[in-house]
């Protein structure tokens, strides 16, 4: 008989922590074995008859609570999206329209396994089984041998296009499920029958209307067609055939996310935009020109020309390459080509002709006439 891997956890197994791993915890701290009352007293874990215990562990994880940390789960969608972009891959938001599972194969002591994602502990679709769904459906529909090598490889031979695991967006809902085999356990003395009695088994499965975030990374420089090609295939197959296990019932159908999938790459533009302002200010601010640059870059033209009057007229800025920085500073807005036509650029600037040439002179002298 099988015994639990910690066997004092058997008695007190550790209360599961919101943000900790829920893969390492289902698989690892196991108690509701069926143990012998002449080996371990665990009488609190044995089953009844009354009850499943297969089920009532199953039910640790399954409903109202989600599994997973959003911070996590957003910091690796993130850093996906940033490395697909870069890579010119394409990336998917895909939802599920049915009851999701995957690992069903691996094992368990529940009969049934799941596939965790090694560090955010959520369900997750493997690459390598995106990449055997895909060839499956490319192979159902005909797609010449030569075209699938092409792009998805082959013995001996790598292909063009290469596939992430498919992680959730969000932290997940999980949900029990159950099989029930009829004749399971039937022998040839004892022929399955329609008076068998079924054997309820009990499994982890995703929820409805979870999203996962597929990703497309093309290995080498290809055509735009190709990649569009390749994502087809696999909107296709995740429609039509499903992801994960029991697919021939239905399990593992998704739809294609598009409000979902525009708004996280909304997201990356908007934080990659971030960090370039960032590190161009950090650039800047190293030299005295680009920390006025900084200074005067969202101010109005006649906020700029009051500083023009107070730096350089009512209180000179004391420092002569301070200055000059300024000076340079205020040249690079190209405002000051028109001050010296005695022109202003916005309409709500109140300074006349005259002070318009007059600071442009201004400028042009301290900055050393490098801009004349």
């Amino acid at each position: 008989m099988s015994r639990p891997l910690y066997r004092n956890a058997a008695q007190e197994p550790p209360s599961r922590d919101a943000r900790g791993h829920a893969g390492l915890w289902f698989d690892k701290f196991y108690n509701r074995w069926p143990i012998e009352e002449s080996t371990v007293k665990l009488e609190a874990t044995s089953p009844s008859r009354d009850k499943n215990p297969k089920l009532e562990w199953i039910q640790t994880l399954a409903g109202a609570n989600t599994i997973g940390a959003r911070d996590l789960i957003e910091e690796t969608v993130f850093r996906l999206m940033r490395l697909i972009e870069s890579r010119n891959g394409r990336a998917t938001v895909f939802a599920t329209e049915s009851r999701f599972v995957t690992g069903l194969g691996r094992s368990h002591p529940v009969e049934n396994g799941f596939a965790w994602h090694p560090t955010l502990g959520t369900p997750y679709l493997p690459a390598s089984s995106v990449k055997g769904l895909v060839r499956s459906w490319a192979k159902a529909e005909g797609v010449a041998p030569t075209e699938q090598q092409r792009l998805l490889g082959g013995p001996g031979t790598a292909g063009t296009m290469c596939f992430l695991d498919a992680v959730p967006v969000a932290p997940v809902h999980l949900e029990a499920d159950i099989m029930t085999p009829h004749y399971a356990g039937w022998s040839d003395d004892d022929p399955p029958g329609d008076w068998c009695s079924p054997i309820p088994i009990p499994f982890l499965v995703t929820a409805a209307e979870t999203r996962f975030l597929f990703g497309i990374i093309p290995c080498r420089t290809v055509a735009a067609r190709d990649i569009e090609t390749v994502s087809k295939w696999l909107r296709c197959a995740l429609a039509y055939a499903g992801g994960g296990a029991k697919t021939a019932i239905g399990y593992g159908r998704f739809r294609d996310d598009d409000k979902q999938t525009h708004q996280w790459n909304e997201s990356v533009r908007s934080e990659a935009l971030r960090y370039r302002e960032e590190r161009e200010r950090q650039e800047a601010m190293k030299s005295p020109e680009g920390r006025w640059r900084l200074e005067i870059k969202d101010k109005s033209e006649e906020e700029i020309l009051d500083l023009v009057r107070i730096h350089l007229e009512k209180e000179p800025l004391q420092d002569a390459e301070e200055r000059k920085a300024f000076a340079r500073a205020v040249h690079a807005t190209d405002l000051v080509d028109g001050w010296r036509r005695g022109k202003p650029r916005e309409r709500a600037t109140k300074v006349g002709k005259k002070k318009l040439k007059e600071r442009a002179q201004l400028l042009d002298r301290t900055a050393a006439l490098d801009y004349l």
